[in-house]
């Protein structure tokens, strides 16, 4: 018996392994796609749900502490809080998973349609507790979300401009469960066929749209992207006008390159306009304020857009705050694209860039081009930059849009709407990223319709539990 248990743990551990391997620094995305049989296996040979619930925090510890090893640089000590919280969601998973598995074969044996309901069941109970994690409580936070695994595999990833994030992270979950049902007694063929002709058909979508030249439409800009951590306005000017970046149609500095005491302070845009009198385009200054109660100035994070003549032309203040980070920031409800003579912008501030309702939002707004200033500090290490560069694309595809990219230590990118990275700049550099851009209108079928399947996956995932414990009671 002990050794029966002992084999369900090292098997949830396997998976906790697998799916750090699929994310970065690794960036092996094929082993999500396998990575979750040895946990779901484990869950099914389980004695029940309290078990099964104890097995997927035990692949949530060992994958988040690994692939999340760099948090005690930002969080400190609140770290190990952080690991716990996200290998609960993994944990709720593996035990309503369990539960299903139970409700479904309790009930005449597990024949193809319920098998194909269970496999359907984990992945929309996968992607509802991670849309839960990522967007709907107060610890949101959607980093290493399951579909971002793809990051590296550009034909898949087109299924994000269908489904997003979240749809590809239930389809992997629910690929996962069906080919959990192979290796039994009287496997269980459907749902892994059904699963192989699914992901058949995303490759075949997937190439065609990235063979259709889709990202080439818009207008051609020349883009100038600063990079450089705690330089000073001089730095960041001298490196905006630089020869290769002096006549380029669009400059981008990168979160909180100034630090100004009120929100648009006439001085210090003054200041900015003359520094960048000689540079010929429009230009989007990530600016932050530092609370001060005694002249009753908030906390402040926001893009500032000067136009052509250095004159403000708009502004966009930050919609997800950092946890602990920036507490005391508020949040803007309302994302709007900018609108200037070069077209309308649609900034994103660092973290925002990480959830997809923003980009969403900016997009069917109108927006033309995602911007985003971004603050990795050096600190946070190379792997929170690589880590949080590889989300950038997502919100590419989904949108529909070219996005540009300028972080204060890396990875500064330019990004087309198929996901693919034209242009970049590595972390640790300073210097100025000068590439070619396309301004259109964006839109997918995601920001259409695609978008309502994370919160249907989570009344889905209510839906289930509900069920679950009211049988259970009754």
């Amino acid at each position: 018996m002990q050794q029966k248990i002992g084999r369900a743990y090292i098997l949830a551990a396997v998976s906790g392994l697998l799916l750090a391997g699929a994310f970065a620094p690794f960036g092996l995305g094929g082993l999500a796609w396998v990575a979750l049989v040895p946990l779901f296996y484990a869950v099914t040979v389980a004695s029940g749900v309290r078990q099964a619930f104890l097995l997927g925090g035990t692949t949530g510890l060992v994958f988040y502490i690994l692939a999340l090893s760099w948090m005690p640089n930002v969080v400190h000590y609140l770290a190990l809080l952080f690991w716990l919280v996200f290998a609960l969601w993994l944990a709720l998973h593996a035990g309503l998973l369990r539960a299903l598995w139970d409700l479904l074969h309790g009930r005449g044996g597990l024949g193809s349609a319920r098998a194909l309901a269970w496999a359907a069941a984990a992945g929309l109970s996968w992607a509802g507790i991670e849309y839960f994690r990522s967007e709907l409580w107060p610890l949101e936070c959607p980093w290493l979300g399951l579909g971002y695994s793809q990051t590296y595999n550009p034909v898949v990833f087109q299924s994000l401009s269908l489904i997003g994030v979240y749809g590809l992270s239930a389809f992997i979950a629910a690929f996962n469960a069906a080919l959990t049902l192979l290796p039994r007694r009287r496997p269980l063929l459907a749902p892994a066929a059904l699963a192989a002709l699914a992901l058949a058909a995303a490759y075949a979508w997937g190439a065609q749209r990235l063979s259709s030249g889709a990202s080439e439409g818009g207008r051609p800009i020349k883009a100038a992207l600063v990079q450089a951590e705690r330089a000073d306005i001089n730095t960041l000017a001298r490196l905006s006008l630089r020869p290769e970046a002096a006549d380029a149609d669009l400059l981008v500095w990168p979160e909180c390159s100034v630090t100004m005491p009120s929100v648009q302070e006439p001085a210090h845009v003054s200041l900015l306009a003359r520094k960048l009198k000689k540079f010929k385009g429009e230009a989007v200054i990530g600016v932050c304020v530092d609370a001060n109660r005694a002249r009753g100035v908030k906390r402040g994070n926001y893009a500032l857009v000067l136009g052509r003549d250095k004159r403000t032309a708009g502004l966009y203040h930050k919609m997800h705050p950092v946890q602990f980070v920036e507490a005391g920031l508020p949040s803007n409800k309302k994302p709007e694209p900018v609108v200037t003579p070069l077209g309308r912008l649609g900034p994103q501030i660092c973290y925002d860039l990480a959830f997809e309702d923003g980009t969403r939002a900016i997009t069917r707004g109108g927006a033309e081009v995602l911007i985003t200033p971004t603050l990795d500090p050096e600190e946070w290490s190379l792997l929170q930059h690589q880590q949080h560069s590889d989300m950038s694309a997502a919100r590419a595809v989904e949108s529909g849009l070219w996005l540009l990219r300028a972080a204060s230590s890396g990875e500064s990118q330019v990004i087309d709407s198929l996901g693919q990275v034209r242009a970049s700049l590595a972390s640790g550099r300073e210097g100025v990223l000068v590439a070619e851009a396309r301004l259109a209108p964006g839109g997918t079928f995601y920001t259409s319709y695609g978008w309502l399947l994370p919160p249907f996956s989570f009344i889905f995932t209510l839906a289930a539990a509900a069920l679950v414990i009211l049988r259970k009671v009754r």
